[in-house]
C-alpha cells in the first residue's frame, strides 16, 4: 500500500516539475522571465498579460473568491439561492477560463485543436507549447506588441 503511496507521489511530483519548466520555456518565448512560472498565482497573472488583459485576471479572481464565500454561506445557512448564484458565477469564471484559452492558443500561433487541447488538457499542452516548435506570435489585444499576430 505504501510502495504506491510513493510511486504516485514522486510521478506527480516530477509531472509537475515538467510543467512548470513547460511554463518556464512558454513564459521565455513571450519574452517574460522564465522564474515567474515558480510562483503559483503570478504565473496565472502572468499568462494573462501574454495572451489577454491582466484585468480579465482580477475580475476572473474576483469572481472566484465571490463564488466561494456566496457558496459557503448557502451551504452554512441552508440558502438554496446563494449556492445557484454561486454556481451560476462558477459558469461565468469557465466561459472566461475558456476565452483565456483560446487567446492563449491564438498567442502561441495555434487554433481551435491547441484551444481545446488546452482546456482539456491543460499540463499536457503548456508542455506541448513549451518544449515544441510553437513561436509565440503576440497578444492580438496588446497593440503596443512588437509582434506579428495574424488572424
Amino acid at each position: 500500500m505504501f510502495s504506491n503511496y510513493y510511486l504516485y507521489s514522486v510521478l506527480g511530483l516530477v509531472w509537475y516539475i515538467l510543467y512548470v519548466v513547460g511554463l518556464w520555456k512558454m513564459f521565455e518565448k513571450a519574452g517574460e522571465a522564465g522564474w515567474k512560472s515558480i510562483i503559483p498565482v503570478y504565473n496565472i497573472y502572468i499568462e494573462y498579460k501574454i495572451c489577454w488583459q491582466t484585468n480579465i485576471f482580477w475580475v476572473f479572481v474576483g469572481l472566484s473568491v465571490l463564488s466561494g464565500v456566496l457558496y459557503s454561506l448557502g451551504a452554512n445557512y441552508a440558502m438554496m439561492i446563494l449556492i445557484y448564484l454561486a454556481y451560476a458565477i462558477a459558469l461565468i469564471n469557465a466561459v472566461i477560463r475558456a476565452v483565456f484559452y483560446y487567446n492563449l492558443s491564438l498567442a502561441y500561433g495555434h487554433g481551435l485543436g491547441y484551444f481545446f487541447g488546452l482546456y482539456l488538457f491543460n499540463s499536457i499542452f503548456v508542455i506541448l507549447i513549451g518544449f515544441g516548435s510553437s513561436r509565440y506570435v503576440g497578444n492580438r489585444y496588446n497593440h503596443t506588441n512588437s509582434h506579428s499576430f495574424a488572424m
